[in-house]
Formats: C-alpha cells, structure tokens, sequence
C-alpha cells in the first residue's frame, strides 16, 4: 500500500504520512468509543489513557473494550506496518492522548524507547488523530533524520509545571529549526520509528486535537516482561512487565515472547 517515494521518505525522515484515510464509518465509530471509554472511566484524565484495548485493565486501571484492539489492527493499518518493520508482528501497547481544548502544557522534545523492555529495541507507532490537527492546537513535532543513528540520546530532568513530561533531550542533539509539524485531517495516519525525537505544542485553542497511538514490535525483538518490571519501578503508570503482547501478523520470530502474561481475569 505504501509507495517507494512514502517507503523512501520513511527510511530517510523516520516517519510518513501514507496517502491513506481511514473509512469515514471506521472513524466514526472510534469517536464513539472515546466517548464510551471517557463515561466509563470518570476518575481517569482523558488527556492521557493507557490501554484503551484492553478489558482487563492494567496499573493506570483504564477499563477498555476490545473494539479498541480491532480499531488497532485494521488490516489497511497492519499491512502499512507489514511494509516498514516486516510480515511478522506484535502489537504491545495502545495510548489516547486527548489533548483537551485550552491545555496550555507543551510536551518537550523527547525519545520514547529509552524506557520500554524491548531488545533489540525496535518499535513503530501508528498515529491516528480524531480531530483535525492545526498549527494551532499542538501538533506533534517531528526532528526529521533524528533516528537513523539507531541509538537513545541522553536527557536531562527538567522541573517544569508547563511540560507534560519532565525528561528533556539534551539539545546538542539535534536542531530544533528543522522541525516538522504533523498536520493531519482526521482519520488521516502517520507512521514514525522509535529512535525519532519528537514533541507536542500547547493546545490553546477551543478545540480538543485527540489521537489514538498504536504501538507495534517487529516480532524479531524480544518483548522482556522481567525487564518491564524493573522499568516500571520509575514508570508504574505504565505497566510494563504485565503488558499483553497480541501476534497480529506472521510467527513469533524471536520464540521468546510470552503471550499469556496479563491476559485473563
């Protein structure tokens, strides 16, 4: 589905926006369940909900719905992923960032892998957003190329109430003036490699701009639950040594992922 220009640009800028919309029905009916899973999990912010997928909830306690796992594996969307990180994967994680209307926190430029228990660590996340997204009301950034050395930078902690996260990128990494704004339609999807450096502005307009993450392993890797247990003595919200991990394409490549941890009552 992915064209050698949008599979060039991917390799080379570390993300791609396919020329591809989800169905108009398909995006409908996930604006309908952000709404069911809000009403059902009223102590929970809907800025930030993790596991939306899941019906046996997880540490942040998010109670899910399964619709949610077949929103994430849409074949159209499987088959993208199949052409950037190959035939066999699995799906490990799914996050709703609902960047309500009016939230004046900005998230720093930052690396997402430095602290998920995949070895090698290698991951692809799929970017869906509900709403249209502007200039305005706080695109997620891109440093384009930022992931082709494969490795996690160093950060530093930066104590700052107007950040949404506190671990910052050290900026000897990169310049921020070759920055790219993800300016998408709703129902639109992007695609970007784990080792990217990336970023969110305020939203400071009247208007939520809510995405839908999925985050997918190229069952070559090895998804270390024990790991994820010590990850998560910093990072408990998150779960990560009780994660479900779902074969959604091909074998277990590895052989060493476990697909019964988390599942069940």
């Amino acid at each position: 589905m992915l064209s050698t220009a949008e599979l060039e640009h991917y390799r080379t800028k570390g993300y791609v926006v396919p020329d591809y919309v989800l169905p108009e029905g398909v995006l409908n009916d996930m604006r309908q369940a952000y709404a069911r899973l809000i009403e059902r999990n009223p102590d929970i912010s809907p800025d930030f909900m993790l596991g939306p997928h899941l019906d046996n909830p997880g540490t942040q306690g998010v109670k899910g719905a399964e619709e949610w796992l077949e929103f994430a594996t849409h074949p159209d969307l499987i088959t993208m992923a199949a052409e950037l990180i190959g035939e066999d994967i699995i799906l490990w994680g799914t996050t709703i960032f609902g960047k309500p209307a009016h939230n004046g926190k900005e998230t720093p430029w930052h690396q997402d892998g430095d602290y998920y228990p995949i070895r090698p660590l290698e991951t692809l996340s799929i970017w869906i957003p509900l709403d249209d997204v502007t200039a305005e009301n706080g695109p997620m950034r891109f440093i384009p190329g930022s992931h082709r050395q494969r490795k996690i930078f160093s950060h530093h902690w930066e104590e700052n109430p107007d950040l949404t996260i506190n671990l910052v990128c050290d900026e000897q990494h990169f310049d921020a003036s070759t920055a790219e704004d993800l300016l998408l339609k709703a129902g639109q999807v992007s695609y970007h490699d784990v080792y990217m450096i990336h970023g969110s502005l305020a939203n400071n307009t009247s208007h939520r701009r809510a995405a839908f993450v999925v985050r997918l392993m190229p069952a070559s890797s090895h998804y270390d639950h024990q790991l994820g247990e010590k990850i998560g003595e910093k990072h408990a919200a998150h779960d990560y040594g009780r994660r479900p991990l779902f074969l959604v394409s091909g074998k277990d490549a590895n052989g060493n992922n476990n697909f019964e941890i988390g599942k069940g009552g």
